[in-house]
This record gives C-alpha cells, structure tokens and sequence, in this order.
C-alpha cells in the first residue's frame, strides 16, 4: 500500500500538461476528418498564339491515383505523418483525427509542392481547398518563340518564312534542338530550364555562291511558366 500512495503522490507532483499533451496534440485518435480534391494541370509544351502574346495550352483534369501527404501540427519542415491516394474522381480523405492544425500536400512534376494549410475542429469534416498541381513534360519549364523572316534582295520586301529549320542550344553545351517555322514563319522551343542563356538561329545562304551564314539571337528563359519572344530572323534571299 505504501507503494500505491508514493505512486499516487508522484504523479500528482507532475505537472498537468504533461497529461494533455498526449491527448490534445494533432493527430490520429479523434472524431474529425480532412477532405478535398485533387486536379491536375497538364502541360506538355503546346504554345497559342493571341496577337502578341504567347501561353502555354494547359488542360486542367480530375487528378486521380495522386499521392497526397498530411503533417500533423503546423511546422511545415516535418517528414509527412500520413498519406493517402486520390480516387478515381480525385478525392481523398483523412479520418479520425484530433482537433489541432494541419498541413496537407501533393507534389508536381517538377518536385515542387502545393500545399494548403488547415485547422481541424474536435468533430466534423475540414474541407480543404482544390489542389492543382502541375502535371506533363513542360511543367516547371519556359519556353522560347519567334519568328523568321526572308528577304527578297529583287524585291527589296521581308516575306514570312515557311518551313525554314531553325536552331536552339544551351550556351555552354554541344546539345542542339531543331524545329521549323509555320506557315506563318513562326517557331517555338519548350520545355526549357527556366533564367539560363540559350542561342537561337537559322541559317541561309548569303550569297549566289552559296556561302551559307547565321542570324541569331541569345535569349534568357524568364522564371518556370514563362514564355520569352526573341528578336525577327532575318535570312535573305537573290
């Protein structure tokens, strides 16, 4: 019995939050649950063209069989606590969980993530706002356009320049990318790293001797989602 009663004191001597702590900390164990949806943005480097300006085609789908992670508590520097896969029409949920806040997450294709935080009451579903993450070879990435023009040396007049191939390389590497203009002399470059130099250029023949030059242009990609229009190439023709 003295045993008992020297427990009893001890435990009387603690103090009460070390009692709370176990119970009221964010976390599996109680009555409310955290749900939401998941869309994603798919971006695979198609360009539209409006006047002047350039945007990425995007199509924005149900993000099914997308991985979703929960961190209980608010620091957002935690390894993940839970995780939970979306349905086929992209919702998940997260269920018995104590009242307290909580971080909610899903990656993009990139590696970066878009996160939404949220507090949970003692009961009751949280919904959590729509995540969209970016889905498709181009997310993350920039892309470079422009245009070519040819020049009738005859006719002293700049026409577009059709199906003419036109050249893109990283400065610093060996690697080049080709593409070619549209009927409207047009050309675009995608799923490029986003604030890095790159040279753009065409080549043609600059003489009834069949010399062959350049016009080029060095361009800079904007931050991830940017498209930069390089200067008019001009090739000419006798």
């Amino acid at each position: 019995m003295k045993i008992f009663y020297k427990l009893i004191l001890f435990l009387a001597t603690l103090p009460l939050a070390s009692f709370l702590s176990c119970t009221d900390e964010e976390g599996v164990g109680g009555k409310s649950k955290i749900s939401g949806i998941v869309y994603k943005v798919v971006d695979d480097g198609a360009i539209a063209k409006s006047g002047d300006s350039y945007s990425f085609v995007r199509d924005t789908v149900i993000g099914s069989d997308v991985d979703v992670f929960l961190i209980y508590g608010g620091d957002q520097s935690n390894v993940y606590n839970d995780k939970k896969k979306t349905s086929h029409n992209g919702k998940f949920e997260f269920d018995y969980l104590r009242s307290g806040d909580y971080s909610v997450y899903a990656y993009n294709d990139n590696n970066s993530y878009e996160i939404r935080k949220v507090h949970c009451d003692k009961s009751g579903t949280t919904n959590v706002d729509p995540i969209y993450v970016l889905d498709g070879k181009n997310s993350g990435k920039c892309g470079v356009v422009g245009e070519v023009k040819v020049r009738y040396s005859a006719a002293s007049m700049d026409v577009s320049a059709v199906s003419y191939k036109v050249f893109l390389k990283k400065l610093g590497e060996m690697s080049v990318e080709k593409t070619e203009t549209d009927n409207e002399g047009n050309f675009s470059f995608t799923r490029l790293r986003p604030e890095t130099d790159y040279i753009v250029w065409v080549e043609f023949e600059q003489s009834k001797k069949g010399a062959v030059t350049a016009a080029s242009d060095t361009v800079t990609t904007g931050k991830a989602g940017e498209i930069v229009k390089c200067k008019v190439l001009k090739t000419q023709k006798y």
